[in-house]
């Protein structure tokens, strides 16, 4: 047993989920005007142990407890798993870790994480609890029904998100609920939808909740789900952006993220495995652009707009100065 295969058995591929944490902050007390009378929190260092801190604690909370929950389901499918072309390859099937090594090592995870969640604050942990709880049962049961199933990982998203505002002591909103709830709903139904393509008749051996989904299903649920993604995030921006335009034009990502989505649909029908393995997103030339343009042009539009455009407007000054001094009956 070696430390790889315990640190392959926490899935730390599967974390990326957990830095949902931090997303209740970047729309946290956004300033409207500039210069700013206040750094945004996001950006304040100063402010390090009251903000920053509480959501990397959280965020490594939340990875001990997902973690405990990954193997405490490779426990219970441990047979299965085995007979899968790619996961017969993890620690448990592939026997490099024993059973009961295993459950201890998970207890340890759980452990530590809720003791981490007690004392960041109690409504985190009892959050945390819910988490534990929804994917029990998700485990236990409700992985069996399709649709269920699906809307079982997105709560689990959600709950991640609501911790982030819980966290900063700030009320979360109905957007931050609805946007991360369909995008969570996007990435189930492409992985459910990726697995049937990769594992074709196998499919209901494997997961026995294939035998009520088929392509038309899923095509409609990723369709949905991605079209209510972008619409909610428009509505959002327009709520909330519309009459600072001029100030703020948040409304700029709004194609760009559009754009994510249709890239990610289409690996989904192309068969990439970035559909049942979401975290190979990154590794997409298309993807990893856009995401880069989507994060830069939203920081710009939400902080340093005019920033940026004053200064801009500064260099283009200081070249017209330059010229009216090389060309002086040009400027007359």
């Amino acid at each position: 047993m070696a430390a790889s295969d315990f640190i392959r058995l926490m899935r730390p591929a599967q974390w990326y989920k957990n830095l949902l944490v931090f997303l209740a902050i970047v729309f946290y007390q956004v300033p409207q005007v500039y210069p700013w009378i206040e750094t945004p929190p996001i950006l304040d260092f100063t402010r390090f142990y009251s903000l920053h801190l509480p959501l990397i604690l959280g965020f490594l909370a939340f990875c001990a407890v997902s973690s405990a929950t990954y193997i405490l389901n490779d426990i219970q499918d441990l047979e299965a798993d085995a007979a899968h072309p790619e996961k017969r390859n993890r620690p448990l099937p592939s026997g490099a870790i024993q059973r009961s090594t295993a459950k201890l090592f998970a207890v340890i995870l759980l452990a530590g994480g809720l003791f981490l969640s007690f004392i960041l604050y109690w409504i985190f942990f009892i959050l945390v609890i819910l988490y534990i709880i929804t994917s029990q049962l998700y485990n236990a049961y409700l992985r069996k029904w399709a649709i269920i199933d699906v809307v079982t990982i997105a709560v689990g998203f959600v709950i991640r998100a609501i911790s982030g505002a819980v966290l900063l002591r700030i009320p979360f909103t109905s957007w931050l609920v609805i946007g991360v709830f369909f995008f969570a709903l996007v990435l189930g139904f492409g992985k459910r939808k990726n697995e049937l393509q990769y594992l074709g008749k196998d499919a209901v051996t494997h997961k026995p909740v294939f035998t009520q989904y088929t392509d038309t299903i899923l095509d409609h649920g990723i369709s949905m789900s991605a079209t209510w993604f972008v619409i909610f995030y428009t509505l959002y921006c327009y709520n909330n952006f519309a009459e600072r335009m001029e100030q703020q034009p948040v409304m700029l990502t709004v194609p760009i993220l559009a754009g994510l989505i249709l890239r990610y649909v289409y690996l989904i029908h192309i068969g990439s495995p970035v559909g049942r393995k979401p975290h190979l997103a990154i590794k997409d030339k298309g993807i990893f652009i856009g995401g880069i343009l989507f994060l830069l042009v939203l920081a710009w539009t939400l902080f340093f707009w005019e920033m940026v455009l004053d200064f801009v407007g500064s260099l283009f000054q200081i070249a017209l100065d330059y010229l009216e001094t090389l060309f002086p009956p040009l400027f007359p």
